[in-house]
C-alpha cells in the first residue's frame, strides 16, 4: 500500500497559530485528487520548529485524526488504485478559517473576538475560484452548528461563491437544518464508518464512481 503523508503551512500571528494550507499526499505527483472544505485546523503539528512570528513555515505534519479519516474515504473513492498501491495526487484540504484550535466552540469563539479587534479579516481565510478550479471534488464538511453567528455566515457565503465561479462539483452528509454538513470525522469512533459510507455513496452521485 502507498503510504500517505501529509503537508501544511504554518504562520504565527500573536499567540495564535494558523495552518493556511494543508493537503495529503499519495507517491510523487501534484495532482488534485479531490478536496474538502472543514470548520478549521485541528491538532496537526509540524514534524520541525514551529514558525517564527509573523513568518510561515512548510513541511511534513503528522496525520491528525480528521486527516486519517480523509485518507480512509480517498482510498475509498479510488478503490482499485488504492489497493494496487498506485494511488497519485494530493487531497487539498480548506477550512473555513485557518486559525488552529482542535475545539471547535472555542476556535470560533476566538477567531471572532479576532475579528472584532481587527487582527484577522474574512477575505485572508477565503480561497479563489481560480485555485479551486483545479480540483474534480470538493467534499463540504464544516459539521452541525445548532446557529452560525454573522462572520461564519459570511465565510460560508464567500466560500460558496467561490466554489461555484470554479465550478467544482460538490457533496456533504447535509445536517437537519439542510444548510450546514457534518463533520466527516465524528467525535463518536463508532459513527465514522457509518458516515463513510454514506460520504463515499453522495460523492457517487455528485460526481460519478471512479472504482471501475
Amino acid at each position: 500500500m502507498n503510504q500517505p503523508s501529509a503537508f501544511a503551512t504554518f504562520k504565527t500571528k500573536g499567540e495564535h497559530v494558523y495552518r493556511t494550507s494543508a493537503y495529503i499526499q499519495w507517491g510523487t505527483s501534484s495532482a488534485s485528487l479531490g478536496s474538502c472544505l472543514l470548520l478549521n485546523p485541528g491538532s496537526s503539528t509540524l514534524f520541525r520548529e514551529r514558525p517564527a512570528p509573523h513568518h510561515s513555515i512548510m513541511g511534513q505534519t503528522t496525520l491528525d485524526p480528521t486527516m486519517h479519516q480523509l485518507v480512509k474515504l480517498t482510498e475509498a473513492i479510488y478503490q482499485p488504485k488504492a489497493e494496487q498501491g498506485t494511488l497519485e495526487g494530493r487531497l487539498h484540504i480548506y477550512n473555513l478559517f485557518s486559525l488552529q484550535n482542535p475545539q471547535a466552540k472555542e476556535a470560533v469563539s476566538l477567531f471572532e473576538a479576532l475579528l472584532h479587534a481587527g487582527d484577522t479579516a474574512l477575505d485572508e481565510h477565503i480561497t479563489r475560484s481560480h485555485e479551486l478550479v483545479k480540483h474534480p471534488w470538493m467534499l463540504l464538511g464544516w459539521g452541525c452548528m445548532a446557529k452560525a453567528s454573522r462572520p461564519l455566515h459570511s465565510l460560508k457565503e464567500m466560500w460558496l461563491r467561490e466554489i461555484a465561479a470554479a465550478g467544482v462539483p460538490t457533496f456533504g452528509k447535509p445536517c437537519a437544518t439542510g444548510k450546514n454538513y457534518y463533520h466527516p470525522c465524528p467525535q463518536l469512533h463508532a459513527m465514522r464508518e457509518l458516515i463513510l459510507r454514506d460520504l463515499v455513496a453522495l460523492h457517487d452521485q455528485a460526481c460519478g464512481s471512479v472504482r471501475g
